[in-house]
């Protein structure tokens, strides 16, 4: 039996794990402990740079897109435009998962997604005399900068804006605002790549002599912070206040109609900080520290956080219908989501405050 247990056990490491080393910076003297530098490593270098990185690049072209489609207004430089603005929304709501220094530090976050989006002030903007520029638009509240505004301008109120319907400032204020999104996704860039601020370094060598983090263990904290932050908000705000007010003015993306897409880019992010994969990266997961402390834990989650993603992928039509037509499908996937927030805060967090 013995055997067995260390088979299973060697088996799951070898799925997305490392060996575990010992790490007397975390625990007491000659106490056995657990080395995260290889996981915050990846974690920093691997997945969360690199999902900065499609960000600033789904970004740029969703400002070039936009100017084209400003440029030379036709359906299919909307239909592009439309698209682009989707595809840039897929990174920015993995980077949930990670919601820590400079996109808070420094407010990126606010001018990036603020929501809800203030209409009133937007439509009283559109319809004065005032600039329309990069710089103007830039000290403006941040419900007037960022994604939404360009989603609602692009969409429409139902995700069926005409052509005919856009005006010349609607066009002045779209260009302007993307070129805007774009300069703050290149700063929350430069702040984690070498060249810049470099926290990808600073969050990959925490320990002694790391000012930010002198104990891996506070880095390890972060990183779990940030896994619990989206399973949190998905689960109690995201989708909990459409369906309890039967409303879809509470609903994030709903000019584009594209709630279950970001939501499934919610856990995305969390399986990518979990297992170390991201697109085609893969590397050391928190799943290490886990399958380390508990193998059984690992397995249980790996199936819940996929029992989450398939209830969402799962729900019948868009999101905004459901609600409405579908709530008990609606309830029964936000309880999976808060199946995995509980294991998170429940289970896992325990292993990282014993280290």
């Amino acid at each position: 039996m013995k055997n067995l247990a260390i088979a299973f056990a060697a088996a799951l490491l070898l799925a997305s794990c490392q060996k575990e080393e010992i790490d007397p910076q975390n625990t007491a003297v000659g106490s056995p402990g657990y080395n995260a530098a290889a996981l915050l490593d990846h974690a920093a270098n691997g997945v969360i740079l690199g999902t900065y990185r499609d960000l600033d690049q789904k970004t740029t072209a969703l400002q070039r897109a936009v100017a084209a489609l400003a440029n030379v207004p036709t359906p299919a430089a909307l239909a592009t435009a439309r698209q682009a603005y989707r595809d840039a929304r897929a990174p920015w709501e993995a980077t949930e998962a990670f919601a820590f220094g400079p996109v808070s530090t420094q407010g990126l976050d606010a001018v990036i997604d603020t929501w809800p989006l203030n209409r009133v002030d937007l439509a009283a903007l559109l319809a004065s005399p005032d600039p329309l520029t990069q710089a103007s638009l830039r000290p403006r509240d941040g419900g007037l900068q960022g994604f939404h505004p360009i989603e609602f301008l692009l969409f429409g109120n139902n995700a069926n804006k005409a052509l005919a319907d856009f005006t010349p400032r609607e066009y002045l204020f779209l260009t302007s605002s993307a070129q805007n999104l774009q300069t703050a996704t290149a700063r929350l860039l430069q702040a984690w790549q070498p060249g810049g601020g470099n926290l990808a370094a600073t969050l990959g060598t925490a320990g002694p002599g790391n000012t930010v983090y002198p104990k891996q263990k506070q880095a390890v904290q972060e990183l779990l912070d940030g896994l619990i932050g989206p399973a949190d908000e998905l689960a109690n705000s995201k989708m909990e206040r459409p369906l309890a007010l039967q409303s879809t003015d509470a609903e994030e993306a709903k000019f584009s109609q594209n709630s279950k897409a970001e939501f499934l880019q919610n856990l995305a992010g969390i399986e990518a900080i979990y297992t170390g994969r991201a697109g085609t990266t893969t590397g050391t997961g928190f799943c290490e520290l886990v399958v380390k402390r508990s193998p059984a834990l690992d397995t249980r989650f790996r199936q819940e956080l996929a029992a989450a993603q398939q209830a969402i992928a799962g729900l019948p039509g868009r999101f905004d219908e459901a609600i409405f037509q579908s709530p008990a499908a609606v309830r029964a996937a936000q309880a999976k989501v808060r199946t995995v927030l509980a294991t998170l805060q429940t289970d896992v967090q325990p292993l990282v405050g014993a280290l």
